[in-house]
């Protein structure tokens, strides 16, 4: 299973798990306020975050084989436009697939958010097909709350996640 995650190819994006020398990306994206902006805990405020951050990540890989990608642009290799794709989590004690996009605010809008993520849902449904995959989403994160729309995902509840009201959406 590993091997159909790690690296995977849409129209055009390049999606490839993270490795560690993505410390610099993981910190220039999750410490812009503007990314973060329906983040509970905020911006991102030191590389040692980012590195914290990282190494969990890379553990999903290393236990799972399955999560978050690195998302380059096909014509742009090497320049990362933002993190996502689907890593294992419990939620409210299930065990779900969490589906993640978030991108540098220069490729919103673009439409990459819902290729990636229609990437990771059909790489779920061919390999992990019996574990639920969802979305939290920030009720007020419109951009994010379409994209979960237009993938077919459907709002499921709004439950309290890390302190604050938010939206579960499921995929069917």
């Amino acid at each position: 299973m590993t091997q159909a995650f790690e690296l995977m190819t849409t129209e055009r994006l390049r999606l490839r798990a993270v490795r560690s020398s993505d410390v610099d990306a993981v910190f220039a994206l999750h410490g812009d306020p503007e990314t973060n902006r329906y983040t509970v805990s905020g911006a991102m405020r030191s590389l040692e975050a980012a590195r914290t951050q990282l190494a969990v990540w890379l553990e999903d890989w290393s236990r799972t084989g399955i999560g978050y990608w690195v998302v380059e642009r096909r014509d742009a290799p090497g320049a990362v436009v933002g993190f996502g794709g689907l890593r294992y989590k419990v939620l409210e004690g299930q065990q779900v697939l969490n589906l993640a996009y978030r991108l540098a605010p220069h490729a919103w809008g673009a439409g990459y958010a819902t290729e990636l993520a229609r990437a990771a849902l059909a790489l779920a449904r061919e390999h992990l097909p019996a574990i639920p995959v969802v979305a939290v989403i920030h009720p007020e994160n419109a951009p994010s709350l379409r994209v979960a729309t237009r993938l077919g995902m459907r709002l499921d509840r709004r439950i309290d996640y890390e302190g604050v009201p938010n939206c579960l959406y499921v995929a069917d």
